[in-house]
């Protein structure tokens, strides 16, 4: 099966306007079910608001990389899990049939997402 490049998208997210948007309803509205069991783990302030922020770019990348929905789409559908070593990968109901590629990165004030998207083809 060949795949070909379908959009890539990028957003950057600075860690204070995430930090003054904290609350437990703007998390809820971020986070899955599965993100926020681990987040509710990590018990260093700051590396919450980190592992939020990267989150939130990699959502918003993800949404700039399709570009058009056919309906609405939420931030519980598409979700940024952890592999074992700790490499994000992306899931959504939205794109089953693609190949969803993340890198997330954050500094002490920035977070940065990257997704790309390849259609497969047969």
């Amino acid at each position: 099966m060949n795949s070909m490049n379908k959009g890539i998208g990028i957003d950057l997210v600075e860690i204070e306007d995430i930090k003054s948007r904290l609350s437990e309803a703007f998390i809820e509205r971020i986070l899955s079910k599965r993100e926020y069991a681990y987040f509710i783990t990590i018990t260093h302030p700051q590396r919450k608001l980190e592992y939020l922020a990267g989150r939130f770019a990699a959502k918003e990348a993800y949404t700039k990389a399709y570009g058009e929905f056919d309906e609405r789409l939420s931030f519980y559908q598409v979700e940024v899990l952890r592999k074992e070593n700790g490499v994000p990968y992306i899931e959504s109901t939205y794109s089953e049939d693609d190949d969803v590629y993340v890198s997330i990165s954050h500094t002490k004030h920035y977070a940065i997402a990257m997704v790309m998207i390849e259609k497969k083809t047969k």
